[in-house]
This record gives structure tokens, C-alpha cells and sequence, in this order.
């Protein structure tokens, strides 16, 4: 078994897998489990340098998809089962839709994906995983930063000079598209933007279901 632990990225991969093949058998043979682990083994997530030659093997997944298919029927827990399983299965449990938006917006942004998006110390909290999450915040530097919005927080209504000494530019620019949407080639224009203070932004990046211009306020207490 390889030494890492799946991320939330691989664990959403691997769940649509098995939630797309119904009652279909789950085989390390199978065209979906190469697929997968091929894809593993391509993603940025994990350093390569590190890497054991079983790292995301087909063998390696199905044992984890098969025992964890075992224990969702009985309510056991395994412990050679990766507790990211249990956890993104229960959180997902009645939105196997959603979980395959995501896999899919993942498949669909691969090539935008570089080494620096696996570093676990830049994860950003991101219920979608550290991959679109780092597109996210991608897109919002490499196209927000173009637009002047607003001098408030579109959220919480801060006006930093009014509270803050010389505290320069704090708002951000927040990209109102949700990580399951991306589309890493994509331009996204001032009308996808907001304002927000670095609190809400990070809030707005964290709540689920994703907020739109109109309902952002609701992240308030």
C-alpha cells in the first residue's frame, strides 16, 4: 500500500467511480479502475520524488473501493480503509450528482493543474479539494486582479481606510463561478467578480451550497 494518504481530490475520484458503476463489479481489470489509477498517477497531489512503485496502483484502489463498499453495507470500519473515505462518503451521501460534477470539473481541468497545487500547506479549505481550489484561486489572481470593483466589502460592507492606518489594499476581488464549473482556459469577465475583505472571502470559499451575487450576504450571522 502506498505511504499517502488520499487526498480529498483522489477519494472524490475514486467515489465516482464506484457510484457510476452501479452494480457493475469493481475489478483492478476494469477500464475505470486503470483509468483512475492512471490518472492518480498523474496529478500533481503528491511530490513524485516520493512516490513507491505501488503508489496508486489498480490493485491498491480497488482493495480500498471494495472494503469500503463492504463497510458502507454492514456500518463496520476498517482500518485499511483511509478515513477520507468514510468521511467524503457520509458527506456525500445523498449528493452522488454533486460528487460527480466535481470528479468530472477535475477531469476536465487536468492539464491546468501544476506541481505547486499539491502542497497541502496551501490548501485553501475547499469542500472540492486542493486542486480546483488552487484553480480557484488561480483564476481570481490571474483575472480578478485586473478589476477595480468597489471600495467596500460586498459582503460585510468594510470600508478598510475607515477603520485601518495606512493598511494599503486589503480587498480582494472574489470569483463568483463555483470550483465544480471552472474552465481553466476560460477569461472570466468583471461581471463574475465581487469585493470582499480577506474574512469573507475565505468564508465564501468555504460554505457550501457556493453563493451568488445575490445570496452572498447570507454567509452573515
Amino acid at each position: 500500500m502506498s505511504s499517502f494518504r488520499f487526498s480529498r481530490d483522489e477519494v472524490i475520484l475514486a467515489l465516482d467511480v464506484l457510484y457510476s458503476s452501479k452494480h457493475e463489479r469493481i475489478s483492478a481489470d476494469s477500464d475505470d479502475i486503470k483509468d483512475l489509477s492512471t490518472l492518480l498517477n498523474r496529478l500533481p497531489i503528491h511530490p513524485n520524488e516520493n512516490r513507491r512503485s505501488d503508489f496508486r496502483t489498480t490493485t491498491g484502489i480497488t482493495k480500498q473501493i471494495k472494503i469500503l463498499q463492504s463497510n458502507l453495507r454492514t456500518g463496520n470500519r476498517d482500518n485499511h480503509v483511509g478515513a477520507m473515505f468514510f468521511y467524503i462518503a457520509s458527506e456525500f451521501e445523498n449528493r452522488h450528482d454533486e460528487l460527480h460534477e466535481i470528479a468530472q470539473a477535475i477531469r476536465r481541468n487536468e492539464k491546468y493543474f501544476m506541481m505547486e497545487f499539491g502542497d497541502y500547506s496551501e490548501d485553501m479549505g475547499f469542500p472540492e479539494g486542493v486542486l480546483l481550489g488552487h484553480l480557484h484561486r488561480l483564476i481570481e489572481t490571474r483575472d480578478g486582479s485586473q478589476y477595480t470593483l468597489s471600495d467596500h466589502c460586498e459582503v460585510c460592507d468594510l470600508k478598510p481606510e475607515l477603520y485601518y492606518n495606512s493598511c494599503g489594499a486589503i480587498l480582494q476581488n472574489h470569483l463568483l463561478v463555483p470550483p465544480s464549473r471552472l474552465e481553466g482556459n476560460k477569461k472570466y469577465g468583471v461581471n463574475n467578480y465581487i469585493t470582499v475583505c480577506p474574512t469573507c472571502h475565505a468564508v465564501l470559499h468555504r460554505i457550501r451550497p457556493w453563493r451568488t451575487k445575490e445570496d452572498c450576504r447570507e454567509v452573515l450571522c
